[in-house]
């Protein structure tokens, strides 16, 4: 499949046709694509800060901001971009207006499950797929003890919500280990222990959108980097997916119950999934795949309430 070609007709939406588009930053350069995006297709979008919102359950379910509900009138869709590092309470907001009917291609749980590596690799292992052995535990000592048994070094320590390459750290050996579980501990991150998986400083992000792959690259890491990600200093070449890939970022997205992500494949004698990002960015992927992922998110998220 080759993803800069084959694209979707274009489409033009008629009517009262409304998104709520659901962030943390709504003046970057990715948000604003999308709200360009629906406006190319004449729909009118709502772009809020949901740290700003307020959502209201225990009777008609709310969405205040200012006084003012913006579930009223509703919404026909509603795409949240709520980054790792916010606050669970965020998604109180999307919450909300699922409560209230509103279709949206990303629910809250899935979401949550997402973000947290955790929950990820649990939810990929239990659909078969192929995963980095994990370890996590509460206790620094038992932790690394158990790395050293069960996984060997070099291995990966990731806080759970990281992102971006951001909060993952190699440890080649028992000292760099324990150092680094103490410290996180102290601050009270919640980690993940992963066998080193050694692929060349490579990857693959697919974009998953709807039931399809509808954009890939091939990562590469900077040099003196370990970390293949373009947020690093990476590059990034458009990939046309081999079947197996495209097979297992459908699978990934399905296992995790996500509409729209990004799929990160490290491969090697055996390919691993290693992330799911239910908010990928999209400057990178797009540059290197030719294709507007913009008009793709928002696409499928009007096609989510019949628009």
């Amino acid at each position: 499949m080759n993803t800069s070609r084959g694209q979707p007709p274009k489409l033009r939406y008629h009517g009262s046709v409304r998104l709520l588009l659901l962030t943390a930053r709504p003046d970057t350069e990715a948000n604003q694509r999308l709200v360009a995006a629906a406006g190319a297709l004449g729909v009118e979008t709502d772009i809020v800060d949901a740290a700003t919102l307020t959502a209201g359950a225990g009777g008609r379910p709310t969405l205040e901001q200012g006084g003012v509900d913006l579930l009223v009138p509703l919404p026909g869709a509603v795409l949240a971009r709520v980054g790792n590092w916010r606050p669970d309470s965020v998604l109180a907001a999307l919450e909300a207006a699922v409560d209230r009917g509103v279709a949206t291609p990303n629910l809250p749980d899935a979401i949550r499950c997402g973000r947290d590596h955790w929950r990820t690799v649990r939810a990929l292992a239990a659909a078969g797929l192929p995963v980095p052995e994990t370890l996590a535990g509460a206790d620094p000592e038992s932790l690394a003890g158990a790395a050293e048994r069960r996984l060997g070094f070099p291995v990966v320590v990731k806080q759970r919500r990281s992102r971006m390459g951001v909060g993952v750290i190699r440890c080649d050996a028992r000292d760099q280990l324990d150092a680094v579980l103490d410290t996180l501990w102290r601050l009270g991150d919640e980690v993940i222990v992963q066998r080193f998986h050694d692929s060349g400083g490579v990857s693959v992000r697919l974009l998953v959108v709807g039931k399809r792959v509808a954009a890939s690259a091939r990562l590469s890491a900077a040099p003196g980097d370990w970390r293949s990600n373009a947020a690093r200093g990476g590059q990034a070449v458009g990939h046309p997916p081999s079947p197996e890939e495209e097979r297992l970022a459908l699978a990934a997205a399905h296992a995790v119950g996500l509409g729209q992500c990004g799929v990160d494949l490290l491969p090697g004698d055996r390919t691993v999934v290693v992330e799911v990002n239910p908010t990928p960015g999209f400057r990178h992927l797009e540059a290197a795949s030719g294709v507007d992922v913009a008009r793709a998110l928002v696409e499928d998220a009007l096609g989510a309430c019949g628009a």
